[in-house]
Formats: C-alpha cells, sequence, structure tokens
C-alpha cells in the first residue's frame, strides 16, 4: 500500500532517530531542557520573530494561539474549511469560548467581507472582533503575500490580532521561494508543525513575542502540556528543521508529477500546487473513491467532493507512478 492519506505518516530516519537518542535534555517545565530552547531559539529566528514555543500538536499551537488573542466571547474570522473550524473539535468553543465568524469563498477574505464584519463593531447586540485568522497553505493551495498582506494591514488598522496557521508553512515558503519570516510576515501570531512535511515523529511550535508567548506558555501549561525532558522529541523535531527544510521542494516536483500522470491515465481534471494532489469527485463521493483507490494499492483521504493524495518525505519515484497507476485502474472502475 502507497501511504498518501497525509504527511505525517512518515517515520524518523535513522540519523533523526541517532539525534533523539543523543539529545541533551532537562526539566522543560523549569526552562531547562537545552534541546527544546535551541529548537525554539531557531524557529523563533527563521520566522523572525521574538520567541516560540515547543507543543505537542498544530491543534494545539493554533489553540494557544487563539486563547493569548481573544477574550471569552470575542469573534474570530476564519474560513469555513480552516483547520481551527473542521478539525479541532470545537475546541475553539470549548478552550478559547471564542465565536467565530466564517467566509466561505476564496483564500482570504475579501475587503467587501471585512468592511463589512467590522461596520457593526461596538453593536451592543453582537460579539466584538478580536482576531483574524488564515492558513498557509490551504489545502494545499498558496495564499500569495500580498493577500496576507492586506488581510493582516487591515486587522492592525482596526485593532484586531491577526494569526497564521501555517502548519504547512515551509510549503508556502518553497511554492513561494520566500523565506519562511517573509510568509509570517505581518502576523502576531504563527504556528508551525515539523511533522508536517519536515518528518518529526511530534510536534509545533508557537511563534511571536516575547510576552505572547510567555502568555502561551502559562496557556500550555494550563492545558496539561507542560513536558519534562521533552528534548528527546525535539531533537527530532530540530534535526527535521536543520535537515528537511529545504528538501520540500522534492515533494512539490513529485506532486505534480503524479498529478500530471493521472491526469493523463485517467482524464480527471488533478490540481496540485503544493504537496497536495486533489482528485476531484462527484459531489460528496470523496469516501467512496478513497475506498477504491485503496483497494488499487493508493491509501488516500476523501474530503467531500475530492480525494486528498499528499506527498512526502518516504515517497519515491517509484511510488509516484505506482500511485497513478492505481488511481488510474481505480476510476476506470467507478
Amino acid at each position: 500500500m502507497i501511504d498518501l492519506r497525509s504527511d505525517t505518516v512518515t517515520r524518523p530516519t535513522p540519523a533523526m532517530r541517532r539525534a533523539m537518542a543523543e539529545a541533551e535534555v532537562g526539566d522543560d517545565v523549569w526552562g531547562e531542557d537545552p534541546t527544546v530552547r535551541e529548537l525554539e531559539e531557531e524557529t523563533a529566528g527563521l520566522l523572525g520573530r521574538e520567541a516560540a514555543l515547543y507543543v505537542p500538536s498544530g491543534h494545539m499551537a493554533n489553540q494557544l494561539g487563539l486563547y493569548v488573542s481573544t477574550r471569552s466571547g470575542e469573534e474570530v474570522w476564519a474560513h469555513e474549511n480552516h483547520h481551527l473550524i473542521g478539525d479541532e473539535q470545537g475546541a475553539t468553543a470549548v478552550l478559547a469560548r471564542a465565536l467565530p465568524r466564517l467566509y466561505s469563498d476564496g483564500l482570504c477574505p475579501t475587503d467587501a467581507v471585512l468592511e463589512s464584519w467590522i461596520a457593526g463593531r461596538g453593536d451592543v447586540h453582537r460579539a466584538e472582533p478580536a482576531l483574524v485568522w488564515l492558513e498557509n497553505t490551504f489545502t494545499g493551495r498558496v495564499v500569495p503575500l500580498a493577500e496576507q498582506r492586506r488581510v493582516t494591514g487591515f486587522a492592525h488598522r482596526h485593532g484586531l490580532r491577526a494569526h497564521l496557521d501555517g502548519a504547512r508553512l515551509w510549503n508556502a515558503a518553497a511554492a513561494l521561494d520566500a523565506a519562511p519570516a517573509e510568509v509570517a510576515d505581518g502576523f502576531d501570531t504563527v504556528s508551525v508543525c515539523f511533522s508536517k512535511g519536515l518528518g518529526a515523529p511530534v510536534g509545533s511550535a508557537l511563534v511571536g513575542d516575547a510576552d505572547t508567548v510567555r502568555r502561551a506558555r502559562r496557556g500550555r501549561k494550563l492545558l496539561g502540556a507542560g513536558m519534562r525532558q521533552a528534548g528527546i522529541i525535539a531533537a527530532g523535531a530540530l534535526y527535521a528543521l536543520r535537515h528537511h527544510r529545504e528538501r520540500v521542494a522534492e515533494d512539490h516536483e513529485r506532486a505534480a508529477e503524479l498529478a500530471r500522470l493521472i491526469s493523463e491515465r485517467s482524464g480527471l481534471a488533478v490540481r496540485a500546487q503544493t504537496n497536495m494532489v486533489l482528485v476531484p469527485t462527484p459531489a460528496g463521493q470523496g469516501a467512496r473513491y478513497a475506498e477504491a483507490f485503496a483497494r488499487h494499492g493508493v491509501a488516500g483521504l476523501g474530503i467531500g467532493d475530492a480525494v486528498r493524495l499528499v506527498v512526502h518525505l518516504e515517497t519515491t519515484g517509484r511510488d509516484v507512478e505506482e500511485a497513478a497507476r492505481g488511481v488510474a485502474e481505480a476510476a476506470a472502475e467507478l
């Protein structure tokens, strides 16, 4: 089975395992784990921020970004398909107790949407807006930096904060031929993932200014995620950051080749922009198509009207060829 469900299915490389086994460790709750501190400092530097906080998951990094930027009952503006809304089990309402206000079209809210939403500010009947949320990449699509700046500029002109869910920021940077700090520019907080794209076994980070990260660290402890000798897992993330970040462009090339081969062999209008290949299906048939792909040796993720195939660290050129063949065979049967 060629597993293309996600870029989180990768296993640590032998070199990464050695780095983890040999990691220098300490008690991170007391700020004494040197490997965690090194990872946080390097991540903050790459993203042009004062500080970073290592956390177990992207989910937690996002929720901490929400926690430090909103108060109970305030609005967060996001897309209806952002990870924050559809993949974090309602944590927005449960933990930060924020109210999502959602748009459905485009990669970013339009000026018209932003202006209409800010117009009711101060009305005693409605929640006060506090945070604008973007995601880059967004379901494999790259958000142009000019679009990000347009939205963050609006937020800051109106006294709102801005957060970037950059779980696959490394892929966005590679696709845009931009430094990670350029992709992160303009946001008050940014989350990044080490297990998506980079192949680390555990962890994400939240970056921001020193005071924001201090408050996020308290929030991490509140959620029960104060870690002790966390350098063992942080070493895997640090290795991935140093050795796997530059190679994500290879995943993009293989994804483009996979999309091309599937299109040629099946006639489907397949799209790939970064490391994600989206195979379109009839409305609501994503899960059924994914089951058919699996019968032909390709594990993908059925999401609504498409099957998502994610190229990753372990995907070889031969895997691309075999996956295209399996998808084409399955498509011929459907």
